[in-house]
């Protein structure tokens, strides 16, 4: 079992091959015109340790300012949902798609608010090259090792505030009273559904050791 003394590339890699089959999260009862989509949390090895690269969104965007894992909506050129996650992997961050080699599978979530029915997949992104996010899309990444979100403190619930794209009421009905959040920096969380799926992902590799 891996606790906080963090994660080997190879250790992440071995982990992913004994997933469970995906799940379905039901996250909206109903939603008049849900849709699909994937993301995916890249993975790449740091001083011999597993790390992910997270993404800020730019402002204007949905979710403007938060810290995400890269994904999308299918485009007419995607062949699947882990050839999507890996596109919009690959656009975001600035890579070649060769480079992501997708791993495993977590549980699909949706319909969220925005109506998107999201696949949620682990891809090792490979090679040395820089990455060159793309300006339009990403104002600034972060490379974290997978074995920092285990230590004290980093890892905590707290409520949603209300916003005007998430009301008091909607809040409620979600039933965000209570999230998981991932401390990124003194400012700035990982929240809601990416803390989820960072979760499931950290809960599996420690074998359930890890919950919160």
């Amino acid at each position: 079992m891996i606790t906080s003394g963090g994660f080997t590339l190879q250790q992440v890699i071995d982990g992913c091959r004994t997933l469970p089959a995906p799940g379905f999260n039901q996250i909206m009862r109903e939603h008049p015109r849900p849709r699909p989509a994937a993301t995916l949390i890249p993975v790449v090895e740091v001083d011999g340790q597993a790390a992910v690269v997270l993404t800020r969104r730019t402002q204007g965007m949905d979710h403007g300012g938060d810290w995400v894992f890269p994904g999308g909506r299918l485009d007419d050129q995607d062949t699947s949902h882990a050839d999507a996650a890996r596109r919009e992997t690959a656009e975001e961050l600035g890579v070649d798609p060769e480079r992501i080699e997708v791993i495993g599978q977590l549980t699909t979530h949706g319909p969220i608010i925005t109506g998107y029915v999201v696949e949620v997949y682990i891809g090792v992104l490979s090679g040395t090259g820089r990455l060159d996010p793309d300006a339009g899309e990403v104002s600034e990444i972060a490379t974290i090792p997978l074995g920092d979100f285990l230590q004290p403190g980093r890892a905590f619930r707290a409520a949603m505030k209300p916003t005007n794209r998430h009301p008091a009421e909607t809040a409620s009905q979600l039933s965000m009273s209570s999230l998981r959040h991932y401390s990124i920096d003194e400012e700035h969380d990982l929240w809601g559904l990416q803390a989820e799926i960072l979760f499931e992902l950290l809960h599996h590799l420690t074998g359930g050791a890890h919950d919160f």
